[in-house]
């Protein structure tokens, strides 16, 4: 079974003690049987608002997991958006910002290479690039 996904940064990703306690809870999570699937890092390029392409750490989960144990946690209470990507990657993708508001994307697909991208996801575990 292919599950809904949600791709996430998470508030003081440049502070170490701050992503250690987040990998902390993270762990203790999946050791105890509370997560639904497993985490995977990776890394997130988006363009901001002045048009600058930023790049940061990222992270993908279940959305199960996402609503009910990384929203809580209060580690992504300052994120503007996160990245919702459907089980059936054929479908769009979409931005779900804080509020509710939701912005459609195209679907996702993997790419050779970020030439003239924007805005996109690498996973570390695969090496691959992806955008939507």
């Amino acid at each position: 079974m292919i599950f809904e996904k949600v791709i996430f940064a998470i508030d003081g990703n440049t502070d170490t003690h701050v992503v250690a306690k987040f990998m902390r809870l993270m762990d203790t999570k999946r050791v105890m049987g509370d997560m639904q699937g497993t985490m995977v890092q990776c890394i997130g390029a988006w363009t901001n608002d002045d048009g600058k392409v930023v790049m940061e750490p990222s992270y993908m989960v279940n959305a199960d997991d996402y609503y009910q144990i990384v929203k809580p946690s209060g580690y992504v209470d300052h994120q503007e958006c996160v990245l919702k990507v459907p089980g059936d990657t054929r479908q769009p993708c979409s931005l779900e910002f804080q509020g509710g508001l939701t912005l459609g994307l195209n679907p996702m697909k993997q790419i050779d290479s970020t030439d003239g991208v924007t805005d996109w996801t690498y996973v570390i575990e695969t090496g691959r690039y992806f955008t939507c």
